[in-house]
């Protein structure tokens, strides 16, 4: 048995507390603000509320459009804050009791470290020896170096919004801004997003950037390679001119290192810097998530945490970064890939969206989405795959596990649910006839 400290509540760290408990070691699982993390509490499920109802917005105005339904749909949207805020405190009770089921002790205050005596402290009075630690602590909005940022809002604060901006102006040109753009454009915003170079880059698809702006992103406007010179409470003053709007910040995040800065290697960008096994420059001092930089998604976090408690217990195992899903949230999950093994050396075949659960009532408009995916013909290896469609964020997983484990063969038997929104499977089965 050992004694676990941990710190930062998150999925990488309350599955890694609920693991290493569960293998009958003293955990102590330490959080100061609210379990489950960044995720739960500011961002991932806040996003998803939203683009629920940003979703409903959308099928019911196509309705309207196509004259099945008559209904004027009007959001609330200081009810919807409050209603996500309520579901959120309850999924904390839950997960609570889940964490302290597994014989867990969970600790809420402000953790320090004091690394020579192998013990955390919390709010400057209790201290937890340890015999190896964790750190989980995350990430924080990273606020650019720009005049007047004071006045820009951030993924932090959407909830707070009393209302429905009628004008919003994006800084940012990744996942977060294409997010929110959605929301608020559905909600009746009219949104400008501002890249410092092009969106959407971390697609590296051209045509798949082109048709989320064209088709998923109303009332939305991108403007590229934009230099931002000051924030005003009203607008955003650029080299191409002044944007009204309130302003919300989409500039990525920074880690939550300062508790470990004097004790262990952190990068220039203020990451902790660990090996396959998650081990710090300190022996006895692990991290996980968000902290270390990398792909920045939960269940990356989640797979880095339980890499992490593993080797702590002493189970020798490494993170496996060779295929990782990524998800946009949009009316049309925009699915893609990562890593080590993803390229594009194939060739490269497309397919439109398939009618089906939520699309098909925009099989008339045209706006079915597409799925591409890129295909060494020699060996049947699938080496990327990219879906704009209602089904991606659960067809592409899957996926993953075929190109981890075989090739486009193995969906010679294979029976997915019909009907399905997504062309993965069909261009896995049949890309012989695209050759």
């Amino acid at each position: 048995m050992k004694n676990i400290v941990i710190i930062g509540a998150g999925p990488a760290g309350r599955f890694a507390a609920m693991d290493a408990a569960e293998k009958s070691n003293n955990v102590t699982l330490i959080e100061k603000r609210h379990i489950g993390g960044k995720c739960l509490n500011q961002a991932c499920m806040v996003v998803c509320a939203l683009s629920d109802v940003a979703k409903h917005v959308e099928q019911s105005q196509n309705f309207n459009d196509l004259g099945i339904v008559e209904s004027e749909i009007k959001v609330d949207y200081a009810k919807t804050a409050a209603q996500i805020k309520q579901t959120q405190k309850k999924i904390r009770h839950i997960i609570t009791a889940e964490t302290k089921g597994t014989g867990v002790e969970y600790v809420r205050g402000e953790a320090s470290v004091d690394a020579d005596r192998k013990v955390v402290i919390v709010d400057d009075e209790d201290e937890y020896p340890y015999d190896k630690l964790l750190v989980c602590t995350g990430s924080s909005p990273l606020l650019p170096d720009i005049p007047g940022i004071e006045n820009a809002y951030t993924y932090k604060d959407t909830l707070k919004f009393e209302q429905i901006p009628e004008k919003l102006v994006i800084i940012g040109g990744g996942s977060t801004a294409a997010e929110y753009a959605n929301i608020f454009s559905s909600f009746g915003s009219q949104v400008d997003i501002l890249c410092r170079s092009s969106f959407l880059k971390m697609l590296g698809d051209n045509e798949a950037e082109e048709y989320i702006v064209s088709n998923l992103l109303k009332n939305t406007i991108v403007h590229e390679n934009v230099e931002i010179k000051e924030i005003t409470d009203r607008s955003v003053i650029t080299n191409y001119g002044e944007i009204e709007g309130t302003v919300l910040l989409a500039t990525g995040v920074t880690p939550n290192s300062e508790i470990v800065k004097d004790i262990v290697e952190i990068d220039d960008k203020g990451h902790i810097i660990v090996d396959s096994h998650m081990q710090t420059s300190n022996p006895d001092i692990y991290a996980a998530g968000d902290v270390i930089g990398g792909l920045l998604s939960t269940p990356v976090s989640r797979m880095e945490g339980m890499v992490a408690i593993n080797n702590i217990i002493g189970n020798e195992v490494e993170a496996d970064y060779s295929l990782i899903p990524l998800t946009i949230t949009l009316n049309y999950d925009v699915s893609y890939m990562k890593g080590d093994k993803v390229n594009n050396n194939g060739k490269q075949v497309s397919l439109p969206g398939a009618g089906g659960p939520g699309s098909f009532w925009n099989i008339l408009n045209g706006k079915m989405g597409m799925t591409k995916e890129n295909i060494d013909f020699e060996s049947g290896k699938i080496n990327n795959v990219l879906a704009i469609t209602p089904s991606s964020n659960i067809a592409l997983p899957y996926m993953i596990k075929i190109m981890k484990d075989g090739n486009d063969d193995d969906f010679s038997n294979f029976l997915e649910i019909h009907p399905t929104t997504d062309g993965i499977f069909k261009l896995a089965q049949y890309y012989k006839r695209y050759s």
